[in-house]
């Protein structure tokens, strides 16, 4: 079997080997990238729903009311949202690749997720900025502030844990 993989890879053309080569080396991160994606995708879509909403608030007819709500979608703003997505990927492929060569540690396996991860920190804060902004979003759809709350929860607990660390190390 092993050989037939090795032949079929002989076999094809250089871009598609180095297709290949760079494809392997990503394969651990897919599910990240696929998780970091997501998320962007949930912020752009709740963010738009959002300004929709705002935009058609004040018209009277539907016709205005349509016409308010398609104007809320600018390319401007949906390339933001694509580059936002290419270089918070870009920023894990190159983390991944520190913590892999420099650092020698395998970020994402169950053995080592508990150890200091540059791609597993950077991963855990685009999350919970990912996060926070789609909270705050629905929290102002719903006009239920208890997503708000709850962030605002988190960032003291965080902030405290932070001030406790900062009181160790000044010790």
């Amino acid at each position: 079997m092993l050989e037939r993989i090795l032949l079929n890879i002989q076999a094809l053309s250089w871009p598609a080997k180095l297709f290949s080569i760079v494809l392997a080396f990503l394969a651990p991160l897919a599910s990240l990238i696929h998780v970091i994606v997501a998320l962007l995708i949930v912020d752009a879509i709740t963010s738009i729903y959002y300004q929709m909403n705002n935009a058609a608030a004040g018209k009277t007819s539907t016709k205005e009311r349509v016409k308010a709500r398609i104007n809320v979608i600018e390319s401007g703003k949906l390339r933001k949202t694509l580059e936002k997505m290419f270089f918070y990927v870009l920023m894990i492929i190159v983390f991944y690749s520190f913590d892999l060569y420099v650092l020698k540690i395998q970020p994402l396996n169950e053995v080592s997720i508990h150890t200091f991860s540059i791609t597993n920190l950077s991963a855990v804060l685009i999350a919970l900025v990912e996060m926070t902004s789609i909270a705050s979003n629905v929290s102002k759809i719903t006009g239920n502030p208890v997503f708000e709350k709850i962030v605002a929860i988190f960032k003291k607990k965080a902030d405290k844990q932070l001030d406790i660390e900062e009181d160790e190390n000044k010790q």
